[in-house]
């Protein structure tokens, strides 16, 4: 599919590396970091920083593959581009402003490399790449299994004893809920290439995919994941039944109403789920971590802590929640708090404008020959939702879900201005032809 030139090799390890592949290279040379975070609590080895510099030369590949094509930028770039400058600008009131610059710069990048992604690549080849990736995470994650299993399994000793049983997966990822969201991604793409495939043979490599990317979730044990996934499979199989016409789009629709309502209160109150996958009902401590994260956020609800600073070691309120929880912190567990923590009340806005607008240009894709573009934005913005209600969610640029909303948002911007170009060149077209002499009626 892919005429392989540096530009898909620069997007190749951009996925890879955006989506972790590469972080079981420094674990197996340098060992296991401390409290199993790899890239927050620990200083950069030299080959992880030779990994980021790999993955902003990819970036800068493919920005400026972009701009080969058009100099213009978009309204949609213009707003990413804007909230990484904001993440950048709160070096100046962070507490932690060497961490603050460090993530916001890579964060820089990796937006140059989504917007330089989108513009080349088709909604196909993107998903089938994401695939792809993320089959290789769970091949790789399974030969470690086999090869090294305490190195694949959850740790005993860290954040993980309070998230999961030691028999979690975790494969290749520093924890099993990476591990879960990966794999879900993985669940996102196979089904867009399912739903857009034209061959027998490509439904079924996308079906073997699938089971795959479903059975590595429920190794996981990670329950934001195993519903997320449930939604993902229940909505593709609704959104078919949709599609059919008659009664079973009455039928698809009452459905998918249902499966939503079900899953949304999975989401809310996971209690069941949680316990048939032997957890606590308190979500492994986060309610508990709530309120104190709350209280945070009103000190500095404006602008907040600063981007990725709140959680060092450096801040003594960060300390001080380790030491009234009794375990290690990494992020608020919540996607929303997570934001209001980080960047304030003005970041928040800014990237609850870029999240709704996804969403009206996804909708507005279902009506154009790219619906299947549209249905997948559509449903990572759901998953986004879902996984926002325990986890921390575009915060990252290190994540599968970054990655596939910001591409999916640009690709569905780039079709609605194509389609609105066309539709601007028909209707020039038209007053020219009703404008020419021979085309006026006769009255002779």
């Amino acid at each position: 599919m892919f005429p392989w030139n540096y530009l898909d090799l620069a997007s190749a390890f951009f996925v890879l590396h955006t989506v972790g592949a590469f972080g079981i290279l420094s674990r197996l040379y340098y060992g296991e970091s401390q409290d199993g975070f790899t890239t927050t609590t620990t200083t950069t080895t030299a080959l992880a920083a030779a990994l980021n510099l790999g993955s902003v030369l990819a970036c800068l590949a493919l920005f400026l593959g972009r701009f080969r094509t058009t100099k213009s930028i978009s309204t949609g770039e213009l707003l990413a581009i804007s909230l990484v400058s904001l993440f950048l600008l709160s070096i100046a009131w962070s507490v932690d402003p060497w961490t603050t610059s460090r993530r916001g710069g890579l964060y820089v990048f990796f937006v140059l490399g989504v917007i330089g992604m989108a513009a080349r690549l088709t909604d196909r080849e993107f998903t089938s790449l994401m695939s792809t990736a993320c089959l290789l995470s769970a091949v790789a994650s399974l030969a470690l299994l086999a090869f090294y299993p305490s190195s694949a399994l959850a740790l005993p000793d860290s954040f993980d004893s309070f998230v999961a049983s030691p028999e979690a997966l975790r494969g290749i990822f520093p924890q099993k809920n990476v591990l879960g969201q990966v794999m879900a991604a993985g669940v996102l793409a196979s089904t867009h290439i399912l739903r857009a495939a034209a061959s027998r043979q490509a439904r079924f490599w996308s079906v073997v995919r699938l089971i795959v990317f479903l059975v590595m979730v429920l190794a996981s044990k990670s329950s934001t994941s195993i519903s997320v996934t449930l939604y993902l499979c229940l909505m593709t199989f609704f959104i078919c039944l949709y599609r059919r016409g008659g009664l079973t789009r009455v039928l698809g629709t009452s459905l998918a109403v249902l499966s939503g309502a079900i899953v949304l209160a999975l989401t809310l109150f996971p209690d069941p789920l949680v316990e048939i996958l032997g957890k606590d009902a308190t979500l492994t401590g986060r309610t508990e971590l709530w309120p104190v994260v709350v209280d945070n956020i009103y000190e500095r609800p404006i602008a907040g802590w600063g981007y990725y600073a709140f959680w060092g070691l450096a801040n003594p309120a960060a300390n001080a929640i380790f030491a009234k929880l009794g375990w290690p912190v990494a992020h608020a567990h919540n996607g929303l708090l997570e934001m209001l923590l980080e960047v304030g009340v003005i970041g928040t806005i800014l990237i609850s404008v870029i999240f709704l607008r996804s969403v009206w240009l996804a909708y507005r894709c279902l009506r154009t020959s790219a619906r299947e573009l549209g249905t997948s934005s559509l449903l990572c913005s759901g998953a986004i939702v879902i996984t926002g209600v325990t986890e921390r969610v575009l915060m990252d640029f290190s994540s599968a879900w970054t990655i596939l909303f910001f591409v999916f948002w640009l690709m569905c911007e780039r079709t609605m201005r194509a389609v609105r170009r066309q539709n601007y060149l028909t209707q020039r077209r038209g007053l020219v032809e009703r404008s020419r002499p021979e085309s006026r009626p006769s009255y002779s």
